[in-house]
């Protein structure tokens, strides 16, 4: 990774369960040397990615679908923009977003989940649980997280 030399690690988005499990808040988890810094991802947020790339294409002359193929890989693309902020400037971008020192992480569980059950239409999700000396964590995800969870937390990853 190029950009802020202290970024171990970005995985996101990770889902973390509000009211009573019906919606969501989605985080970015910006791992560096120091901290574990979870990151809101809001409406404005995305708005902004997607304009910045449509912009950065129209500038490279692009066209129309060039433009609108930017756009949506900026949308999907949209963590990698942290590679370049520095972790203070990540923590202001939005109230809800908080950091924990990586010297208080006590474990990181990963466990998978298939909701094979008629609602969901057979979708698997994995569950990590940060256990802090402060505080525990749950957030859900998409996709298999071991890889980039032992990346940024090593040994504490189970």
């Amino acid at each position: 990774m190029s950009g802020n030399r202290n970024i171990v690690s970005i995985i996101g988005p990770l889902r973390k369960p509000k009211l009573m499990g019906f919606a969501n808040d989605s985080f970015t988890l910006i791992v560096t040397e120091e901290q574990s810094i979870f990151a809101k991802l809001t409406t404005e947020i995305m708005k902004k990615v997607v304009e910045d790339a449509r912009q950065q294409a129209k500038k490279e002359g692009k066209g129309f679908f060039g433009q609108w193929g930017s756009q949506i890989t900026g949308g999907m693309n949209y963590a990698q923009r942290y590679i370049n902020m520095e972790p203070d400037e990540i923590l202001k971008e939005d109230p809800a977003n908080f950091f924990i020192p990586n010297s208080s992480i006590d474990s990181v569980k990963i466990r998978y989940r298939d909701t094979d059950d008629e609602d969901s239409s057979g979708k698997s999700e994995w569950t990590v649980t940060i256990q802090a000396r402060s505080q525990k964590l749950k957030f859900n995800y998409d996709t298999d997280p071991k890889n980039e969870l032992k990346r940024a937390y090593g040994e504490l990853v189970r």
